[in-house]
């Protein structure tokens, strides 16, 4: 049908010369819009578009521009005269209303004009099939994103990563404020549990952050905006109930404007579930409250949201042979020893290794319109985290917990059935601030942020057997105080050379202090300071309303996270300040461990015609002194890191997504990259070492393949979506593993370093109900995860495996009131 419209389009051209025809779409799902408005700019003369988009105006060389509106999209206009003899395809952008451009309108990338890589996702992609899903899950079928949850069903700790990088080395920012954990640089989702119910847009950046997210990035940035304060009234319910006993209920609460000033939007939920492997339980309770005050330059918003959680650890993988075997896979160790055969020794994790946490986030944002050319945004925040995991320390001595005549204590005897406590209280505020001026030709940001972490950490002996009996709960083996703080100012300026070309130029100092303070036991206290440049410069050429093609350069510098110059609450068990030292005595000021540092080169295009939307880039990423993983874990599951010489990654991106006839839409998306060590050695000990050069990086998959299809009219909705990707190594010893054995015997116990390709397809279908006078829709889901029921392990490091759930199901209801 659409083709046959468009032959028809073609045809209209040849016969009315003098008249202008396009077609509306919306920029952002590709649906046509009709009954858009299109006007000359006297609007005298105009007409609306139809039910497919098109629309013909009679050109009058004397009225100006055309303008096309829309409620709820941002106004485009065009010069008629160069449109006499063709088609003009118009794709009008959702409007962001200003409760939502708080500390965000800057450092969103817009289609066509800013020359980075990026890919969103807003409101109506999210509502079409979200349930239980996390961040990392949602966001897996994005270009070069892989993901993986340590207890397998996606509940409790997911991890994302982009081209590769882990989420340590992705910027992450909600409303503009950064997430990252200021010590440990990673990301902790399960802190701010089903906060996608209340999100209406996230922009994922892939390649350099942008300095406008505040933190420097090494993988990517991701943005998340979180909700509009919709002018609709709204009150939903809702009850969710799958497998492993998943459930969810959840309340949502929109009061649409009051008094045309303000706006209240709550979100309540539950969330628990048994996880896939034994005793990896999560229990997650959700809030997110906002308030919004509109006035006539001035918005200012109030957002309160988190939720407590408590969860049972699961962060130990399993062995190769495990994955493919239904009842193994299941299994959650808290330590293993094994062959290829089958385990040799097993330790099952305890039921009471488990976690509790709380991190409340309190944010006041504003921004302030002080006239047409100056908008001014500032963000003031605070972050409060409370809470300790338990977790087994029957391998550990009454030397590793301290317990020694020199310390003051009795010699007791053997501990038996030890349980740690390691418990951490963190405290953040700052604040970030942007000033935007539009000029004739560009438009022009300055801003910067200050932060401010403080954090403590000690280890108890939760309970253990045979303990001497000055030994107390309140006893701490370990105990160290961590400061982090932050400034960081940029400059960014997008200039018009053309009405084709513009120019971005950005650039960021960023200033970064660690200390440990306070240390109990060895006073092993220090402050390091660094001071990072990281520019930026890109050019993007419109070739059309429809293509563009851009180059981006850009150099960051990162810091290491605090472990890797020193693991204080590993220091009884032998961890030492990575620091120069003479006979014992540690120069602070020079760390062993060195700052990474990126260049990365972007080359992309973009096509659109009619319904569909062809993307093309082009990265290589060059390193110095990047910190990789060595193939081994901490006590937590953590990697183990270090710096390697040099490093590449170099790859392309190809995504489509297409709108076709009978209602039906398709996406795909392919990821073909090579991620390898240019030179770097492995040290063995001090005169012996394993040279890695040319050896592919860890945990990079060469090829990533997401695709998916969607039928969605008279209130059905149904989707499939598919994810392919490709085998990859555990370790940096590439395909050479068998041959470092032989050369090296004894340095590693296993022989098998890859983890195998897999393809995971999921089913999601839904249908609307419109009960009579509700405020919004209701809807009745299934979804099926797995559908093929593949036995795969979507991530490995080292010897240890993470498989993914078997098949699953999701079915639920929501109640539009």
């Amino acid at each position: 049908m659409k083709k046959i419209l468009f032959l028809l389009i073609l045809f209209s051209l040849s016969i009315f010369p003098q008249n202008i025809n396009g077609v509306v779409f919306d920029k952002n799902n590709l649906q046509a819009i009709s009954n858009a408005n299109v006007y000359y700019e006297n609007k005298n003369e105009g007409t609306q578009s139809d039910k497919n988009g098109h629309f013909q105006l009679s050109y009058k060389k004397d009225l100006g521009n055309i303008y096309v509106s829309f409620v709820g999209y941002k106004t485009f206009f065009f010069n008629p005269s160069q449109y006499l003899d063709s088609l003009i395809t118009i794709y009008l952008e959702p409007e962001i209303i200003p409760s939502q451009t708080i500390l965000v309108e800057g450092s969103i990338g817009k289609e066509g004009i800013t020359p980075i890589t990026f890919s969103k996702i807003n409101k109506e992609d999210i509502e079409k099939d979200y349930s239980v899903q996390d961040f990392p899950q949602l966001l897996g079928s994005l270009p070069s994103t892989v993901f993986y949850s340590e207890n397998g069903n996606g509940l409790g700790y997911n991890y994302l990563s982009i081209r590769g990088f882990d989420q340590r080395r992705i910027s992450v920012s909600i409303n503009g404020i950064p997430q990252n954990d200021p010590e440990d640089h990673n990301v902790y989702w399960l802190d701010f549990p089903d906060l996608i119910a209340s999100t209406d847009f996230i922009q994922v950046q892939r390649g350099a952050g942008s300095g406008l997210f505040g933190y420097p990035a090494i993988g990517g940035s991701i943005n998340i905006i979180t909700s509009s304060n919709s002018n609709q009234k709204k009150f939903d319910l809702s009850a969710y109930y799958g497998s492993y006993n998943t459930q969810k209920y959840s309340a949502s609460f929109s009061s649409g404007l009051i008094a045309d000033k303000y706006s209240i939007n709550v979100n309540l939920s539950r969330t628990t579930s048994d996880g896939y492997r034994d005793n990896s339980w999560t229990k997650f309770n959700s809030y997110f409250i906002t308030a919004t005050r509109y006035d006539e330059k001035l918005t200012t918003q109030v957002n309160f949201y988190g939720g407590p959680i408590e969860d049972g650890l699961a962060y130990t993988g399993l062995p190769k042979f495990a994955v493919k075997d239904k009842n193994l896979r299941k299994s959650n160790y808290s330590y293993w020893e094994a062959d290829n055969s089958g385990y040799t020794y097993t330790l099952q994790r305890k039921n009471t290794e488990i976690e509790n946490f709380s991190q409340p986030h309190f944010e006041l944002l504003n921004e302030y319109k002080i006239n047409d050319n100056f908008i001014l945004n500032n963000g003031i925040f605070l972050v409060l985290g409370s809470g300790f995991f338990d977790y087994d320390g029957s391998w550990a001595d009454t030397s590793y917990f301290r317990l020694t005549q020199a310390n003051g204590f009795t010699n007791g005897g053997n501990l038996v059935d030890a349980l740690i406590r390691a418990q951490v209280e963190n405290k953040q505020f700052g604040i970030v601030s942007r000033l935007n001026y539009k000029y004739e030709n560009g438009s022009f940001i300055v801003g910067g942020e200050f932060r401010k972490h403080s954090s403590q950490h000690w280890g108890n002996i939760n309970y253990a057997a045979n303990l001497p009996v000055e030994v107390t709960k309140d006893y701490q083996y370990y105990y160290y105080e961590g400061r982090k703080y932050i400034a960081s100012a940029f400059i960014n300026n997008t200039y018009f050379i053309t009405k084709n070309l513009n120019l971005l130029t950005e650039l960021q100092l960023a200033y970064h202090r660690y200390a440990i303070e306070n240390e109990k036991y060895l006073n092993n206290e220090f402050s390091i300071d660094n001071l990072f440049l990281n520019p930026r410069i890109g050019i993007n050429y419109a070739i059309n309303n429809n293509s563009n093609v851009y180059l981006s350069l850009s150099r960051i510098t990162k810091e290491p996270r605090l472990k890797n110059y020193y693991d204080a609450a590993e220091s009884s068990g032998g961890e030492v300040p990575q620091f120069e030292s003479t006979n014992g005595v540690y120069n602070f000021s020079n760390p062993l461990v060195k700052p990474e540092t990126m260049n990365d080169a972007e080359l992309g295009s973009t096509f659109k015609f009619l319904s569909t939307e062809l993307s093309l880039n082009l990265f290589y990423m060059f390193f110095d002194h990047e910190i990789i993983k060595n193939g081994k874990l901490d006590r937590f599951g953590q990697p183990i890191t270090g710096n390697v010489d040099n490093t590449i990654h170099q790859g392309v991106e190809l995504s489509l997504l297409s709108k076709l006839p009978y209602n039906v839409s398709l996406f795909a998306n392919l990821t073909y990259s090579r991620n390898f060590i240019n030179q770097g050695r492995f040290y063995l000990d001090a005169d012996n070492y394993i040279d890695l050069s040319k050896n592919r990086i860890s945990g990079f998959p060469d090829l990533i393949f997401n695709f998916g299809v969607a039928y969605s009219a008279n209130n059905l909705y149904a989707s499939v979506k598919g994810k392919y990707t490709g085998a990859f190594y555990s370790d940096n010893y590439d395909a050479k593993l068998s041959e470092y054995l032989t050369r090296f015997p004894g340095f590693v116990g296993y022989s098998d370093n890859k983890n195998d390709a897999y393809v995971n397809v999921d089913f999601y279908i839904s249908y609307q109900i419109n009960i009579l006078n509700a405020l919004s829709a209701s809807k009745v889901f299934l979804q099926v995860n797995n559908v093929f029921d593949n036995l795969y392990s979507a991530y490995a490091i080292g010897t240890e495996f993470f498989p993914a759930a078997e098949r699953n199901f999701l079915f639920g209801i929501q109640l539009g009131l």
